[in-house]
């Protein structure tokens, strides 16, 4: 919902500019230096300055202030147009944003939400309705209503140099803003059935959204993939929008999302709540039409909890007393398999690896009667990029929870961290599974783009788990080890053969990337794309599992 304080001016000066009335003349004036423009350009410029910070949301006010500085600058027609953008693009302080749908639980049944309001905005709520909306008016009687329960989220650090917030905006760099964090519960729902949903609160609802419960029965199903967006500028979050776009223009019926973590850039104690309020600004459209399942990268945690403030997820069996992050291990079953999202980043707090193969083994027991079993997570286990194979967290990790994989008998793990495409197995034991890969096309290896020289190819994961990158979603970008390189850190990994695990592709193009993974009762088919500049997806690899 938006004032309507620029109705009357706005309205008609701008039809004029559309219909061609005016603009022709006003152009021409602004060549002979004259101005019917400038004036107008003034008037705006006075009621844009009359603004309070304080009547609007924290990101709607932020996108105002960019626009009040680049009027600075131009012509009349375009100080008209950057004034016009940032005065409609003001929300009532009320309003809900970074607004996101999370698989919580069992998702034939319950959905939850997370929502950002200005700090002191209480008293939210979701309201569902079945089916998807054909009018506002369905919404006077819901079919359910959850409340939110609304926590204060003080102090977060909102920008820092690298987001150049200074210069676009005026904002000084670290500055603090106060938010309250909203949670809602919806249970109750039936299976394989569309939801539409708006939350926020009378006369200030978000637009209207979508969903879709899982069914019940072992049907198939797809979801997307992608990992490390990990954006810090305009200009990076424009690249990691136009891949997730992509992805959702193409497989539209998608299930869920899955993202494996470093959705942002700046973390630590110089973290920046503006990052994550791009993060949903710029999918927003996506994230009310999609569940969303993500996992805590290491650009992610922060002494602010953002992650934890800004996702619903169900993690009401893991000890998080253990953890700095709750809410960054859960697990759900979708139609024939088990998902596990799993968090390594507090790996040398002591007793945390130890609580946590204890949960991944409960979690497999619990579902035991089910065909697949996915695990995803943020940092590497196995890599072949150059930044990140002889870590010593990535050490601990393997020597402690792959031994775990093995005898659980873990499908597929799906990795994040490295930025790079890489395929890796079916490795049970730290070595590859004997006879596991068929059916590969084999071409001409290429230094950096295709190191293996491999393409495609079917992967048996009855005996190994196959570990799986596929690249990032955003800008940033590793190189990939060539075998030499490989040979030489052998003793240090304690792995023998280790280019060996590469089994299929392996190398890096500096596109950014996304994968349809589709689940079958008998195969998982991966389809890796590539997303140029115009935002353009092309097939990149393909490749399917067996058991």
């Amino acid at each position: 919902m938006k004032r309507k304080f620029t109705s009357v001016i706005l309205t008609g000066f701008m039809s004029f500019l559309i219909s061609g009335q005016v603009f022709p003349q006003t152009i021409n004036a602004q060549k002979k230096g004259t101005t019917g423009s400038l004036h107008y350009a003034d008037s705006l410029k006075k009621i844009a300055l009359s603004k309070s910070e304080t009547d609007y949301t924290v990101p709607s006010f932020t996108l105002f202030r960019k626009a009040l500085i680049s009027s600075d600058s131009g012509t009349g027609i375009q100080i008209i147009a950057s004034l016009t953008n940032g005065l409609n693009s003001l929300q009532p302080k009320e309003s809900p944003y970074s607004i996101v749908v999370n698989i919580n639980e069992d998702p034939t049944s319950r959905i939850a939400f997370n929502w950002f309001t200005n700090a002191g905005i209480t008293g939210g709520k979701v309201q569902i309705i079945s089916g998807e909306m054909k009018s506002p008016t369905q919404f006077i009687k819901p079919l359910k209503t959850a409340f939110a329960k609304a926590d204060p989220v003080n102090n977060l650090n909102y920008s820092t140099a690298s987001n150049k917030l200074l210069t676009l905006t005026g904002i000084p760099d670290n500055s603090k803003k106060s938010y309250m964090s909203n949670k809602a519960l919806v249970t109750g729902l039936k299976p394989n059935t569309i939801y539409s949903f708006r939350v926020g609160s009378e006369g200030n609802w978000s637009r209207i959204g979508t969903f879709k419960t899982a069914p019940r029965n072992k049907k198939e199903f797809s979801f997307i993939y992608t990992t490390d967006p990990q954006a810090n500028t305009d200009e990076m979050f424009d690249i990691s929008q136009k891949t997730t776009h992509a992805a959702h223009n193409m497989y539209p019926g998608a299930s869920f999302w899955i993202c494996c973590g470093d959705h942002v850039q700046s973390s630590g104690s110089s973290n920046s709540e503006w990052e994550w309020e791009q993060f949903f600004l710029t999918q927003q459209d996506i994230l009310l039409h999609i569940p969303f399942a993500p996992v805590l990268g290491n650009h992610d945690k922060s002494a602010n909890r953002n992650f934890t403030s800004h996702f619903n997820t169900d993690s009401t069996d893991f000890d998080f007393a253990l953890s700095t992050t709750p809410g960054s291990v859960y697990s759900f079953v979708y139609s024939n398999t088990l998902f596990l999202a799993l968090s390594f980043e507090d790996y040398s707090k002591p007793g945390y690896l130890e609580a946590l193969a204890k949960w991944i083994r409960n979690q497999v027991v619990i579902h035991s009667d089910l065909k697949w079993r996915i695990v995803y997570y943020h940092k590497t286990i196995y890599t072949g990029s150059t930044s990140h194979q002889d870590d010593s967290d990535s050490k601990v990790v393997r020597d402690r929870i792959a031994p775990l994989f093995d005898s659980l008998k873990i499908d597929l793990a799906l990795q994040g961290h490295d930025h790079i495409y890489e395929v890796i197995g079916p490795v049970r034991n730290k070595a590859l599974v004997p006879g596991s890969v068929s059916k590969q096309l084999q071409v001409t290896a290429d230094t950096r783009e295709n190191v293996t020289g491999k393409l495609n190819g079917v992967f048996d994961v009855s005996n190994g788990t196959l570990y799986f990158l596929n690249n990032s979603a955003g800008r940033k970008k590793y190189e990939p080890l060539n075998k030499f390189r490989m040979d030489t850190i052998e003793t240090k990994l304690d792995i023998k053969n280790y280019f060996g695990l590469f089994t299929g592709r392996l190398g890096q193009t500096g596109r950014p990337t996304y994968s349809n993974i589709k689940v079958t009762r008998d195969t998982i088919t991966i389809a890796t794309y590539e997303v140029s500049n115009e935002g353009i997806a092309s097939l990149f690899d393909k490749i399917k599992l067996v058991k």
